[in-house]
């Protein structure tokens, strides 16, 4: 334990399962689904990896927290560091902080403690790092996080777009009127496509069609090139079933009982979120069933929830753009322990975003002060 003349308390841990979820989530609300309980407790059984998580206490309240990961092994391409910390002419060891799964991280913490939060914590990280790290990675990171970090003497990097569509509760219907009419046409007719396509649609938990979903998410790794084989999928959807299946639902497409489409989601304060697709391929009927999986069944079931967003994530952006999608930038942020080791990344251009995809980038999200 670590007390600070503002009156905050810092302890350790390298679990969650002590923490409530609903004192963690209330923090991590603004910075997604990514950030919390129930998802850094899937994350915490994966293997790979091990965090210490720094927690922030006013009292017995908590008001702030950051994980720290120690990587011994990524399995994943999408989180390697090296080809980040090369684009940025980054040298030296460096550990991962904020999430190290999911597509969006963050800093949870409480409004009224914000900075000094903030400061606690990444002093904090600082004094724990090895002797031989020159610093943390944080991303994925959200322009709340990358602004804040950024204040603090961070090199800010762009790494990709993140696209949500925004549904406002309304059905599918009722959504496709707020398009286009070209778009609302073309997506109409998908749906009914897939509708009179025959196949028996319903909605699981994910531990109750875990088996059967898991060759289907297997096909769909291996035909995009993954290396990731079944036994690892199986272990990694096995965790977010055990900390996670209350708010997983998964939409089901079956042909004579045999499940032959799945999509699986989390439903977190008010918003879905699209983790991971599958399909028997040879079975399908050439009737949109990405999209009537992935979009147009996920839209009316929000309707009934009154849920608003539809996390859509990173990729496949002209897709999720035609069928209504928003995007924001997501970035790659290096916080070094010493100042003289700060990146000096070259100056962000993200004109070909705004000419490829429009309105459908709100330029108060692209515009900050490391874009200049």
């Amino acid at each position: 334990m670590h007390h600070t003349p503002g009156g905050l308390r810092l302890e350790t841990a390298t679990t969650l399962d002590k923490v409530a979820a609903e004192d963690w989530d209330a923090l991590a609300e603004p910075e997604g689904f990514y950030l919390s309980h129930g998802w850094l407790r899937a994350v915490e059984r994966e293997s790979g990896a091990a965090v210490t998580y720094l927690l922030a206490y006013a009292g017995d309240r908590l008001v702030g927290g950051l994980p720290l990961y120690e990587i011994e092994h990524e399995h994943n391409k999408f989180y390697a560091r090296r080809p980040r910390l090369d684009q940025m002419g980054a040298g030296g060891e460096w550990g991962v902080a904020g999430s190290h799964r999911g597509y969006s991280c963050g800093i949870p913490r409480a409004a009224e403690y914000a900075d000094a939060v903030l400061d606690l914590l990444l002093d904090a990280r600082a004094r724990l790092n090895p002797a031989a790290r020159t610093g943390s990675l944080f991303l994925f990171a959200t322009n709340r996080t990358a602004a804040a970090l950024h204040r603090r003497g961070a090199a800010v990097d762009f790494d990709c777009g993140d696209a949500t569509l925004h549904t406002g509760g309304r059905d599918f219907a009722d959504y496709c009127g707020t398009l286009v009419s070209r778009r609302r046409i073309a997506l109409k007719s998908e749906y009914a496509r897939f509708l009179a396509a025959g196949y028996e649609l319903g909605r699981q938990r994910l531990g109750e069609c875990l088996e059967e979903a898991v060759p289907l998410l297997a096909n769909l790794q291996a035909k995009y090139g993954h290396t990731t084989g079944a036994a690892e999928i199986h272990r990694t959807f096995a965790d977010q079933a055990a900390t996670l299946d209350d708010r997983s639902v998964v939409f089901t497409a079956r042909r004579a009982g045999r499940l032959v489409g799945v999509s699986v989601m989390y439903e977190w304060r008010g918003t879905l979120y699209a983790r991971a697709t599958g399909f028997d391929y040879p079975a399908l009927r050439g009737a949109y069933e990405y999209y009537g999986l992935c979009y147009y069944l996920p839209i009316d079931y929000m309707s009934e929830r009154g849920l608003t967003a539809l996390h859509l994530g990173i990729g496949a952006y002209s897709a999720k753009v035609k069928r209504g999608a928003r995007l924001a930038p997501l970035w790659t942020v290096a916080l070094a322990d010493d100042p003289a080791d700060t990146p000096r990344p070259a100056p962000v251009d993200l004109t070909s975003w705004r000419d490829d995809h429009g309105r459908a980038v709100a330029p108060e999200d692209w515009r900050h002060p490391w874009t200049t």
